[in-house]
């Protein structure tokens, strides 16, 4: 799409710089250079702020990726949102490629359907995400009057058909590991998060200085989402585990020679461990879903376990009203 009369264009420079692009208007039948940029696409983005600033803005004149760039860094800023939604919000704009170039106003539903329809064979869960991208990506569009439309309510992603659905670590399965513990290394880690209901996540990322020895609980400051920010009581059973990772070396309650684990590390460590009770079927998500399915067996009430796992409560009357101190909490834990 060719650009307006006095809108200006972006250059690639010759050479090795840090900056080779730069954007140039011509003023005064000379061209000069307003800027320089490490990626055309941050290149682009001025182009786009710098005309609108000088009333030379037009709704269909900025792209897709162009949109997508000013949105991320005021979204992540606003909302403090986690590095590993940030990777999420990645991955989701690279299955968006088609969109890219195109101008935002002259999206319709149909390419925003395209999207998801391009994307046979993967999940669900990854359908939802370029959903939820592109919503709130058109929403920004809206609030900065790029595009009066909002066509991303319309996009059908089809029926949950979980593709590896998560099932509880069996009670059989978690007394063989009891039994393990002290003879097998890294044992420990899934008895750790089967009794906590910390993501794997939230474990690797957690801190020694995470944990109260005196009063005996982790506190969750790096969490994919709100709710995950918490405190969890830690159980009479695996305090000894946690204490002895507390006495290794490193910042990380979890760490090889200082560093976190990383997940792929992490998950060949689990399939590792879960082989040796004949658990090669279970993830380690699982291991949540074990705490969950041994709370709800304990008839520990909804609104604490929902505080222990980090799950949001849409409920006004439990979300803001109810208070569950660490003795309650850490009474719901115990009936592990």
């Amino acid at each position: 799409m060719k650009n307006p009369n006095g809108y200006g264009c972006i250059k690639h420079l010759s050479g090795s710089r840090r900056n080779p692009w730069a954007f140039v208007v011509t003023e005064g039948g000379k061209q000069k250079v307003k800027g320089y940029f490490p990626s055309k696409l941050e290149a682009l983005a001025f182009q786009v702020d710098w005309n609108k600033s000088h009333d030379r803005h037009r709704l269909s004149k900025i792209t897709f990726a162009e949109l997508y760039l000013r949105w991320k860094p005021k979204h992540v800023e606003y909302f403090r949102v986690t590095e590993s939604t940030v990777k999420g919000y990645e991955s989701a704009y690279k299955h968006c490629s088609s969109l890219y170039d195109m101008a935002v106003e002259d999206i319709r539903y149909k390419e925003l359907q395209a999207v998801i329809d391009s994307m046979q064979g993967l999940s669900y869960a990854s359908k939802k995400k370029v959903r939820n991208l592109l919503s709130l990506v058109f929403a920004y569009a809206r609030k900065m009057e790029y595009t009066s439309r909002d066509f991303s309510g319309l996009i059908h992603i089809g029926r949950n058909r979980p593709v590896n659905p998560h099932h509880a670590i069996s009670k059989r399965k978690i007394n063989q590991l009891w039994k393990l513990v002290d003879s097998v290394p890294d044992v420990d880690l899934v008895l750790i998060l089967s009794y906590t209901g910390l993501r794997n996540g939230e474990l690797r990322n957690l801190l020694k200085s995470d944990i109260n020895r005196k009063q005996k609980y982790l506190k969750v400051t790096k969490s994919k989402t709100a709710a995950g920010i918490r405190i969890v009581p830690i159980h009479h059973l695996i305090w000894p585990l946690i204490e002895k990772r507390l006495s290794s070396d490193g910042p990380y309650l979890v760490n090889v020679q200082g560093k976190p684990y990383d997940y792929s590390r992490f998950a060949r460590t689990f399939k590792r461990v879960m082989k040796l009770v004949h658990g090669e079927k279970h993830m380690p998500h699982d291991t949540r879903h074990t705490c969950a399915t041994l709370l709800d067996g304990a008839e520990v009430n909804d609104n604490a376990r929902k505080m222990i796992l980090g799950h949001a409560r849409g409920d006004v009357t439990n979300g803001v009203y109810t208070h569950k101190t660490l003795r309650q909490l850490r009474k719901a834990i115990e009936c592990l």
